[in-house]
């Protein structure tokens, strides 16, 4: 029986489930003090923000979220155990449909924001690389150089993609960096930063091909710039699970129970969340208007002109966690996630914007 590596996003610790010799290891979970909106107060705003769950109870959890814009939206995630592979959904402003990836096991634990040169990549387990072309529907699986789990995965062209994961059985020494140069995936040698090796790296994102940053566990940022790698100093020691920004704001993400929201100020990241944020999942930054991180109970935080990220009030009512965001062009804000603490299931969706979205999957 072949394993699978399911987090724990609010302690993230692995649970191994159902490995060959039959042994499970638990994580526990412990919800921090401010609730995520939902008419308590706990130091949201005061303003609600419009919209809410689109999709609930989906067969696998959503770990990531895309697109190019409001009638354009991807999001994929985890494995639906039915042979069909990771879920991956497509909302094209009528209805939401299921994408058939030709998968048929797997997690997908990342696709490119934004897609690069029309092109969408897709990372995931075990050592998976995806390409999507979303003009014909095609996807394309790439040989890649090993069999870790990858769950971040950007590029500023088709012949400069980074992807980045790690060793869950060596979380602190077993990280990876991946190279995409347009015809092969390699490893990329970062020894002289991390002799004893790399902490698993959760996700990637850059400004350009010459300013590319990488997070991961024990507070650990890598920036590239355009030939060599770097130790990038951060105000934690705690989990940083995204990486995301435009050309005056880098922000990164994290924590365990209480949240951590980093933005890069001059050559290092320092802390930026407010007393009562949860742990912060994921982040996007567009490139103009407020930046928005989501977290662990459906929690929303919205940067605003003075640089706090206060808890947004919204109608979200949920046991289950945000893992990533995406804003589209309208400034809508969709929010992905699920059960992200044993089975990675129980998928969710959230709009908050001023469309009306579908609800239901199409057949």
């Amino acid at each position: 029986m072949v394993g699978k590596c399911v987090f724990c996003f609010r302690s993230f610790s692995c649970v191994l489930v159902g490995v060959a010799i039959g042994v499970s290891m638990g994580c526990t979970a412990a919800m921090p003090g401010p609730d995520p909106g939902n008419g308590n107060d706990n130091g949201a705003t005061d303003n609600e923000l419009p919209g809410g769950l689109v999709l609930e109870n989906l067969p696998g959890a959503l770990l990531s979220v895309s697109g190019t814009s409001p009638t354009g939206v991807y999001t994929v995630g985890a494995d639906t155990n039915d042979a069909a592979g990771p879920l991956m959904l497509h909302y094209d402003g009528a209805e939401w449909r299921r994408v058939e990836t030709g998968l048929t096991s797997g997690d997908l634990w990342w696709i490119t924001t934004p897609p690069v040169d029309g092109q969408f990549f897709m990372a995931g387990d075990p050592g998976l690389i995806l390409r999507y072309d979303p003009s014909d529907g095609s996807f394309e699986r790439y040989e890649t150089p090993g069999t870790q789990i990858m769950f971040g995965v950007w590029g500023s062209s088709l012949a400069d993609v980074w992807a980045v994961g790690g060793d869950l059985a060596n979380e602190d020494a077993g990280g990876v960096i991946w190279h995409f140069d347009g015809t092969a995936w390699s490893v990329t040698d970062v020894a002289d930063v991390a002799p004893a090796g790399l902490p698993t790296l959760y996700k990637v994102w850059g400004r350009s091909a010459d300013e590319v940053y990488a997070v991961g566990r024990l507070g650990m940022v890598l920036r590239f710039d355009g030939s060599n790698w770097s130790v990038v100093s951060s105000d934690t020691t705690r989990t940083l699970f995204t990486v995301h920004g435009n050309d005056a704001l880098v922000a990164a993400t994290g924590g365990s129970n209480s949240g951590v929201i980093q933005e890069l100020e001059d050559d290092g990241f320092v802390e930026h969340a407010e007393a009562v944020t949860p742990q912060m999942n994921g982040v996007f930054v567009p490139a103009d208007g407020d930046a928005v991180a989501v977290g662990i109970g459906g929690m929303i935080t919205r940067r605003d002109d003075a640089g706090r990220w206060p808890v947004q009030r919204t109608s979200v009512d949920t046991i289950f966690d945000f893992h990533a965001t995406w804003i589209d062009d309208e400034g809508g804000i969709w929010a992905v996630g699920g059960d992200l603490s044993v089975n990675l299931n129980e998928g969710i969706v959230a709009y908050f914007g001023d469309r009306e979205i579908a609800g239901g999957v199409s057949p």
